[in-house]
């Protein structure tokens, strides 16, 4: 690892450290990674705890679910189909899913991939429907409730199942948060490129970055390196499924983030420059693929955030500058989705002093 220049590196060492404090300060909390790219150097940091009941400490290589920052990456896969000319951003969506789906439009309007990558598709959040275990929930059942409703369930099922949704708004005009509209949009993805989404995540970003311990899938010895996961019951909790997949399914280590940053962070690149843009509002206060998007003291920032049962992910980027952030936590208290890129924040104000 290439140091940052002297002053940076104070500087950075120095907030990052009070940083970390404050945010163990809260009990609820066990353990967070930290990750910082200034043009192109990476810098770590470890607090906290990987399990509370070894004690043992996170590293660089520790393994996290990134939970739904899985999500940008399955944006970057559809930003290359984009420029690769093979998708379109407005067209129907369904001339790119397998068969027929009549019941994906409505008012006249069929789904797209700006209504898929914005949340504005009219899909429902999850399928099978969790709304009501969200609108009672009970964080002493809900993981175990949520696999049951999830399990058995793989493509075929999914695709299935899709033919007897309907839309519960006209596509491109509410936005509501949909795990299953990304999963769409992995299946369409699937239909373009001739492959399975997880071969077409490994071949187009995992490999060719060097990110060998990012994927759907650990091996043994990588289970090793997995981060226990906690409730903000103080509980461990189980990991999420497999068929996560396009919306919520990798898992991944703070220095293979690095490299996944470092190439978000360079918008020569046809796709992310693509990526990048906004699909709703503009630079200041909108949503590109799949990126969060506003202006911060003149500069564009970019983020999008995770959680699973018991993990939080954050990532932040700040283009004009060079600079990204990437924040991993084993647990799933209140707010800390927020905190994290409260921090990713703060170290950039810390920088730009």
């Amino acid at each position: 690892m290439r140091s940052s220049p002297p002053l940076a590196a104070t500087t950075i060492d120095g907030a990052a450290t009070k940083l970390g404090a404050a945010f163990l300060a809260n009990h609820c909390r066990v353990g967070l990674s930290i990750a910082t790219i200034v043009h192109g150097r990476a810098r770590f940091y470890e607090y906290g705890m990987a399990s509370r009941r070894t004690g043992r400490k996170a590293t660089r290589n520790s393994i996290y679910e990134i939970a739904s920052v899985t999500k940008t990456f399955t944006g970057a896969l559809a930003a290359q189909a984009v420029s690769d000319g093979v998708m379109s951003l407005d067209q129907d969506f369904r001339a790119y899913l397998p068969g027929s789906y009549p019941n994906l439009e409505r008012d006249g309007q069929p789904i797209t991939l700006r209504s898929l990558a914005t949340h504005r598709s009219g899909l429902p959040r999850d399928y099978p429907d969790t709304d009501a275990l969200y609108d009672h929930r009970d964080y002493r059942t809900l993981p175990n409730a949520l696999l049951a409703l999830d399990r058995g369930y793989d493509r075929d099922r999914y695709l299935t199942a899709l033919h007897g949704i309907a839309l519960r708004s006209t596509p491109g005009t509410t936005e509501a948060y949909s795990n299953l509209g990304m999963k769409v949009l992995g299946f369409g993805l699937e239909t373009v490129r001739k492959q399975s989404f997880e071969r077409l995540m490994r071949a187009s970003i995992l490999r060719p970055l060097g990110m060998k311990d990012t994927d759907f899938v650990l091996s043994p010895a990588q289970r090793k390196r997995l981060v226990t996961p906690y409730d903000r019951l103080g509980r461990a909790t189980p990991y999420h499924l497999r068929n996560a997949g396009a919306a919520y399914g990798l898992y991944s280590t703070p220095a293979d983030m690095v490299s996944y940053v470092r190439w978000q962070l360079d918008e020569n690149v046809p796709a992310i420059r693509l990526a990048h843009q906004p699909l709703v509002g503009t630079l200041a206060d909108g949503e590109g693929l799949i990126w969060n998007m506003a202006l911060e003291n003149g500069q564009r920032m970019l983020w999008h955030g995770g959680g699973s049962f018991g993990m939080t992910s954050q990532v932040v980027l700040y283009p004009q500058s060079q600079e990204g952030y990437v924040l991993l936590a084993n647990d799933a208290c209140e707010g800390t989705e927020g905190a994290l890129k409260q921090i990713a924040q703060q170290l950039h104000a810390a920088l730009s002093q």
